[in-house]
C-alpha cells in the first residue's frame, strides 16, 4: 500500500527575513526509527528519532535526547536562519559546511580542536524555534547530521 505524503512549505517572510514553516502531512518512519510528539516540550509537531529519543522539558530547558542524541530547543526570538549564517560567515574561527531550507551545518575551531555544529530554524503554529546541537561535547559532522536530519522531518499535527 502507498503511503500518501502530503507535505509543504510554507516560506513566509517576516521583515526582511525569509523564513520556512513545518511541514504538514505524513511520511514513511524508517526501520530503528519512530515519530514522536513534540508536545512535551509545549510545540504542536511531530518528528521522526531512532528509537528510544524522547521530547524532555528540564528546568526552562527543553531537549529532544536519547543514546548519543541531543537536540536543544528554544524559541528563536531575534535569530534567524539567514543572521545565523551572517554570524558564522563573519566569524574566522567558523565554516559553513552545507546550507538547506532551515539549517545550517558548520564547523567551529575552538581552543585548537574543530567541532561541526547545526542551527535549524523552524515556524510551527506561528513561533520561530532553533534547533540546535547541545555543543556539550565536540562533535564530527557525521555525529551532527543525523541530529539535523531529524529536525528536517519536523511535522505539525493537524
Amino acid at each position: 500500500m502507498k503511503n500518501k505524503v502530503i507535505a509543504f512549505a510554507i516560506a513566509a517572510t517576516l521583515g526582511c527575513t525569509t523564513f520556512v514553516s513545518a511541514q504538514t502531512g505524513t511520511t514513511t518512519v524508517p526501520a530503528g526509527k519512530e515519530r514522536i510528539s513534540l508536545t512535551p516540550i509545549e510545540i504542536n509537531a511531530t518528528m521522526i528519532v531512532p528509537a528510544g529519543v524522547k521530547a524532555i522539558e528540564e528546568t526552562y530547558s527543553y531537549y529532544i535526547s536519547g543514546n548519543n542524541f541531543v537536540i536543544s530547543v528554544e524559541p528563536a526570538y531575534e535569530m534567524t536562519l539567514e543572521k545565523a549564517k551572517q554570524d558564522i560567515a563573519a566569524d574566522p574561527n567558523k565554516k559553513i559546511v552545507s546550507v538547506n531550507g532551515r539549517s545550517v551545518l558548520y564547523m567551529e575551531k575552538m581552543m585548537g580542536k574543530e567541532m561541526a555544529h547545526f542551527e535549524s530554524y523552524i515556524e510551527i503554529d506561528g513561533q520561530l524555534y532553533r534547533f540546535y546541537d547541545k555543543r556539550v561535547s565536540p562533535l564530527t559532522v557525521e555525529q551532527v547530521k543525523p541530529l539535523m536530519e531529524a529536525v528536517e522531518t519536523i511535522q505539525v499535527i493537524q
